[in-house]
Order: C-alpha cells, then structure tokens, then sequence
C-alpha cells in the first residue's frame, strides 16, 4: 500500500479511512471508544489518545443518524 499524499510505501494506516500514511505525512488525534455515566452522573469517556490520522477525512465529534439502515 502506498501514501495517500505521496505515494512512498506506507508505514500505517488512519484509523477512520484506511487511508496508508508513510512516516512523514502521518498525523494523530484520540479516538473515544466508549462513553458512559459515573456513579455521580458525570460524563467518562475511554480513549486512545493519539491514533493513526490521515489528515485528509472528516471524522464526525457526535453520532449522525443512520436513516439507510433503519427498515
């Protein structure tokens, strides 16, 4: 697989496209894996802080509704 920008070899892959990313064009962000409510109501996510990032996709910071898939 090759770079999405450069078309080097790719290192990695992001991690909400799929896009390959070689060494130099590679960027992170976190990525919330689940959130829920402590015992006092607050708000707790569980995240990974710095997962692969093409730069390039849009990753959405709320769920979208998924009216195709509804019957």
């Amino acid at each position: 697989m090759d770079c999405w920008h450069c078309e080097r070899p790719a290192r990695g892959i992001c991690h909400f496209c799929g896009r390959g990313l070689c060494k130099e064009h590679v960027q992170t962000m976190p990525d919330i894996k689940e959130i829920h409510k402590n015992n006092q109501g607050k708000l707790m996510a569980i995240a990974v802080e710095d997962v692969l990032y093409c730069g390039v996709c849009k990753p959405k910071g709320e769920p979208i509704e998924m009216t195709v898939l509804e019957e």
